[in-house]
C-alpha cells in the first residue's frame, strides 16, 4: 500500500533586482462609495444651509454676496456628487441630483421674492437655513433606497419655522438663532435617516 506524500514547496525569495509583490489595495466597492456619498451628502448639506440667500439680499458688501454664493452653489455640487457616486441605478441617482437643483431653486427664487417687510420672510428665513438639511436627508432616502412612507418623516422639517417665530420673542440675537436653527435642522436630518432605516427594517424582519 503506497502513500501519496506531498512535499512543501519552500517559499521563493525574490531575486536581486526585483521587488516583493505589493499587497492589493482597497478596492472602490459599495461600501466605500457609500460612505463616500454620505460624507459628501452631510457637507453639502451643511454649506447649503449656511449659505442665507434670504440674508445676501439685503448686503451691499460685494465680497459678502460672492462668499453666500460661492458656498450656496458648491454646496450644491457636493450635494450632486454625493448622489451621483452612490452605488444605486442611475435613475435614483438622477432623481437624488433633481431633487437637489429643486431645493436649490426653491431656496434662491424664495429669497428673491421676500424682503422684510414681508410676513414671510421670517418663515422663509428659518427654512433656508433648514432647506439644506431637508434636501440632504431627502437625497439620502433616496439613494438609500428608502420606501416610500418614509419620506413623510420629512414633515419633521416644518417644526422647524414655528420654532424661529417663538424664539424672534426671546430677544436672542439673529446670528444666535440662526446657529441653533442650524443645530436643530441638522439633528431633525440624522433623525430622519435613522428613522426610516428603522422603519424600513422593522418591516423586513
Amino acid at each position: 500500500m503506497t502513500q501519496n506524500v506531498q512535499e512543501a514547496t519552500p517559499a521563493r525569495l525574490p531575486s536581486l533586482g526585483t521587488t516583493a509583490p505589493e499587497p492589493p489595495v482597497g478596492r472602490w466597492n459599495a461600501s466605500s462609495r457609500y460612505g463616500a456619498s454620505l460624507v459628501a451628502v452631510v457637507l453639502g448639506g451643511y454649506l447649503a444651509m449656511r449659505a442665507g440667500l434670504n440674508v445676501m439680499w439685503l448686503q451691499s458688501d460685494a465680497d459678502v454676496i460672492a462668499t453666500l454664493l460661492l458656498q450656496f452653489f458648491v454646496g450644491g455640487a457636493v450635494l450632486v456628487a454625493g448622489a451621483l457616486i452612490a452605488p444605486v441605478s442611475l435613475a435614483r441617482r438622477v432623481l437624488a441630483s433633481v431633487v437637489v437643483v429643486a431645493g436649490l431653486v426653491v431656496h434662491a427664487f424664495g429669497s428673491a421674492t421676500v424682503t422684510n417687510a414681508t410676513t414671510p420672510f421670517l418663515l422663509y428665513g428659518s427654512m433656508s437655513v433648514t432647506l439644506g438639511a431637508f434636501t440632504a436627508a431627502a437625497v439620502w432616502l433616496i439613494v438609500r433606497g428608502r420606501s416610500l412612507s418614509t419620506f413623510a418623516l420629512l414633515l419633521a422639517f416644518a417644526a422647524v419655522p414655528v420654532l424661529t417665530e417663538r424664539l424672534t420673542h426671546t430677544g436672542w440675537s439673529g446670528v444666535t438663532r440662526e446657529d441653533l436653527m442650524t443645530g436643530v435642522s441638522a439633528a431633525i436630518g440624522v433623525g430622519v435617516a435613522w428613522a426610516a432605516a428603522a422603519v424600513d427594517g422593522a418591516r423586513s424582519r
